[in-house]
């Protein structure tokens, strides 16, 4: 039965092989941008863990001054910097949809998550600006603390990330415009969801860690053994 199947598939006008090689070619290209991806994400990974062996040893010196604890530090009321966490779970749940649309070939559907995906990406963006100019507003300068410096250099580097993921976002629109190919859009979506995902996963860590008082440091550091 399997043979005579198998004898009905074949098209004799197409040259041997021929009818498979695109979506072979494909699938080959999905999985080398799958594993392009994974290595990316690792690098990023490793990154973000040596900063933040840095800062917890940092946090153990003397002029080291924790962002909250203290009904007058800045994140003892961390309100802004949760609306910006949920900017960017919005922004991570919208480009899930984009993808299901493009699966479906919706495309009122694709128009309306990645407008979503845009929007709420920009106004995480847009909020964590506004967090740095309170800070410095508060008196809170990049270079007055230890604890303000980190707090600088670890979300710009998470918002640099940002940045390249919206620039990438950006071209998988562009090439869509250009074949119309639901099934590209969705496999390049796929990719851009998973990244999205991360760094919604490394903002999440990165408030946990920069939100902690002076005896949560000092805890962690000793369990790490700094």
């Amino acid at each position: 039965m399997m043979q005579i199947l198998k004898t009905l598939r074949i098209k004799p006008w197409l040259p041997q092989g021929q009818e498979t090689e695109p979506f072979s070619v494909a699938t080959n290209k999905e999985k080398a941008a799958s594993t392009a991806l994974k290595f990316f994400l690792a690098v990023i990974t490793v990154i973000f863990f040596l900063f933040t062996v840095t800062f917890l040893q940092r946090t153990q010196s003397y002029d080291f001054q924790a962002l909250s604890g203290e009904p007058w530090l800045p994140f003892s009321n961390a309100s802004m910097l949760w609306q910006n966490s949920i900017y960017l779970l919005m922004a991570s749940i919208s480009i899930i949809l984009a993808n299901k649309s493009a699966d479906l070939q919706s495309f009122k559907g694709v128009v309306i998550s990645l407008t979503a995906t845009a929007l709420f990406t920009v106004l995480f963006i847009g909020g964590q600006v506004q967090v740095w100019q309170q800070l410095n507003q508060s008196g809170f300068y990049i270079y007055a603390n230890p604890a303000n410096s980190y707090y600088f250099l670890l979300t710009g580097m998470h918002a640099l990330h940002i940045v390249a993921g919206v620039l990438v976002f950006i071209r998988c629109i562009w090439l869509f415009s250009l074949d119309l190919s639901y099934q590209t859009l969705a496999s390049r979506l796929k990719l851009c969801a998973r990244y999205w995902h991360f760094l919604l996963f490394i903002w999440l860590f990165l408030f946990f860690l920069l939100t902690g008082d002076a005896q949560t440091f000092k805890t962690i550091a000793l369990f790490c053994g700094f």
